[in-house]
């Protein structure tokens, strides 16, 4: 990394920005929509995680890295990193489109032609970013509907890599994430590996499509089960052809 990169990584403090809005709050830590005060740029993002602890340091690190490497125009750009207190203060872009969840609820309502068309679109830009993602060996392992952001031209954007792992030499690295978008493979064998994330993929496109899960019981538990022994809800017939080969 050349100088003027490094620089680059630095260019502000806590006190430069304003809260816009507090989105989350969570044993992690905290994630604001912020601006800076000088109104120079739109809104950003800003999670602020735990900074004291060495195992805290270390997670904290690991993903500004994973956003670092990450970058491309198919995931949330990360923007720079700075101290405040006890925290570790990530800068990423803000992407107005909400999150893929927002989304899933309001497409429900919409002629299943325009679903199809815009889940063509997001099924695109995912895939590429786990594409980027994986030619550097890279597993997301948290790939679900609320890391997937949606610009203002509906563009997707893969993002929170905080359980994003490198597997270097190895072929496969521990399972991690929300149950419920964990393939068969990490609930009984307890590992994942890029197709782990390419199964979430298609998971995430048939809840799109149909507005529910298709794996989903009443409880976690059975809806796991139902992961396990590959039982879901019959998909509908008007997901056909090119579309239903895609998942």
């Amino acid at each position: 990394m050349s100088l003027s990169q490094q620089q680059q990584l630095r260019l502000h403090k806590y006190e430069d920005y304003d809260i816009l809005e507090d989105l989350s709050t969570g044993a992690f830590g905290r994630v604001l929509k912020v601006q800076l005060k000088t109104k120079e740029q739109s809104p950003k993002i800003m999670k602020c995680l735990r900074y004291m602890k060495e195992k805290d340091k270390k997670a904290a690190d690991e993903e500004v890295a994973m956003l670092q490497m990450a970058g491309s125009q198919y995931t949330v750009q990360f923007i720079e990193k700075f101290i405040h207190e006890i925290d570790l203060c990530i800068i990423m872009e803000y992407y107005e489109g909400g999150n893929l969840r927002d989304l899933i609820t309001k497409i429900k309502t919409q002629p299943v032609k325009e679903r199809i068309n815009k889940c063509f679109n997001i099924f695109f830009y995912i895939l590429m970013g786990l594409n980027h993602l994986h030619s550097m060996k890279i597993v997301h392992r948290d790939l679900k509907p609320e890391n997937i952001f949606l610009d203002k031209y509906g563009n997707a954007k893969t993002g929170d890599f905080g359980l994003a792992q490198r597997m270097s030499s190895r072929s496969q690295v521990y399972s991690a994430g929300t149950l419920n978008y964990q393939p068969p493979e990490a609930h009984t064998q307890n590992i994942m590996t890029e197709k782990s994330d390419i199964w979430a993929l298609s998971v995430i496109i048939i809840e799109l499509l149909t507005g529910v899960h298709p794996y989903e019981d009443r409880t976690m538990d059975q809806t796991v089960q139902n992961i396990k022994s590959g039982k879901f809800k019959p998909i509908p017939d008007y997901i056909k052809g090119e579309l239903k080969e895609m998942i």
